[in-house]
């Protein structure tokens, strides 16, 4: 297998990377599958992202693409792609045979959140996969396709977004989050290069959250061994970074999260940089110098979302809004909900209705000839 580094982005075949800098830590970087590695009748195509708890592939069954996610080896990793694969497939619409009839002549609604399809060619009791590839078992979720682009590769490529693109995001990220803070339980990792997002024919930009994060309540924490290997600090609360061995958290900390992101597109820059330094470095830069820089854009300050994202990111978790709910409640009293996406029609529906005009047309037909011969036989 090859090896990743999750710093310097780079891949080797024989596990030895180099970097210029000293403090790389690419001799443990992630070992990731390549171009042609079969997991089962998977055969992966694309290395697509390297997470810190699993790797996300494009890849083909048969004739269909798929999105193929891999835990890294680890009980953490492997426990919690165990955990979200089960909460997605428990949130899967698998409405009864006459509705999903129904449903099939109908526009579909784009999801938030990924598409849980079988590990296996077969029905399986369990929602994802455990194979053994080259002496290692590795445990795996299959997902629907989807199209777009990562949100941290579209804002190097548009570094400020439109403020009413970027409130619009957050507001359908929060949607996708609802099971999560409905639940009272906690995402705790998110960051944009687990955002797929889209443009729809409109110009609108329609963001996937591929990833559930630990899927954890608050006072579980204590159930993840090692979470210094599994967030990004640059993204996560304060309040969480400041212990060693942190025991509790509030979804209050997803808000943050998200009002990170916010600042992000809305400031053309991440409110900490992450690429260029390590997580001991981040996590100092974001205990000790909290407060994240102002926007210093007039539009923002005028439609009141500059005090929304400033609220959002406030270093004390009493401040923030309380979950991520009510912050996207609070940027839809500024820009209402986001446009109803325009979702092309099936063409099975033209089918139907064809068919069933000709049905008719031929009904109607036979009831005139049927008519025609009584009169005349009388």
């Amino acid at each position: 297998m090859d090896r990743f580094c999750e710093r310097c982005e780079r891949i080797t075949q024989d596990g030895n990377l180099w970097c210029e800098r000293t403090d790389c830590p690419a001799e443990q970087g992630y070992s990731v599958l390549s171009y042609g590695d079969h997991l089962g009748d998977l055969k992966v195509t694309k290395l697509l992202r390297v997470w810190r708890t699993a790797a996300l592939y494009e890849a083909v069954r048969g004739e269909e693409t798929v999105l193929l996610k891999v835990a890294h080896r680890s009980d953490d990793c492997e426990e919690r792609l165990k955990r979200e694969t089960m909460a997605l497939d428990g949130l899967a619409d698998k409405p009864w045979f006459p509705m999903s009839l129904i449903k099939s002549f109908l526009p579909s609604v784009r999801p938030l959140l990924p598409v849980p399809l079988s590990p296996y060619p077969v029905s399986s009791k369990r929602p994802y996969g455990e194979l053994t590839f080259r002496g290692e078992t590795k445990f795996f979720s299959i997902f629907r396709h989807a199209q777009g682009k990562f949100l941290s590769d579209l804002l190097l490529e548009n570094p400020q977004l439109w403020h009413y693109q970027a409130a619009w995001l957050v507001i359908t990220l929060a949607e996708a989050l609802r099971p999560v803070a409905s639940s009272n339980r906690c995402h705790l990792c998110l960051t944009p290069d687990m955002i797929l997002v889209d443009t729809d024919k409109e110009g609108y930009l329609r963001p996937l959250l591929l990833d559930l994060g630990l899927l954890i309540n608050g006072n579980e924490m204590e159930s993840v061994y090692d979470w210094a290997k599994i967030w990004e600090p640059a993204y996560t609360a304060p309040e969480l970074l400041l212990s060693s061995r942190t025991k509790t958290a509030t979804p209050a900390a997803d808000v943050y999260s998200l009002g990170t992101i916010l600042y992000e597109t809305l400031a053309g820059k991440p409110a900490f940089e992450s690429k260029t330094q390590r997580d001991d470095q981040i996590r100092e830069v974001v205990t000790q110098h909290r407060s994240t820089r102002p926007l210093e854009r007039p539009e923002l300050e005028q439609a009141g979302i500059a005090k929304i994202v400033e609220r959002a990111t406030s270093p004390n978790p009493a401040s923030r809004f309380s979950h991520v709910l009510e912050l996207a409640n609070a940027l839809v009293a500024i820009y209402s909900k986001p446009p109803t996406e325009k979702r092309a029609v099936p063409g099975r529906l033209y089918l139907l209705i064809s068919t069933l005009a000709l049905i008719s047309l031929i009904i109607l037909a036979l009831a005139a000839y049927i008519l025609i011969r009584l009169l005349l036989t009388r």
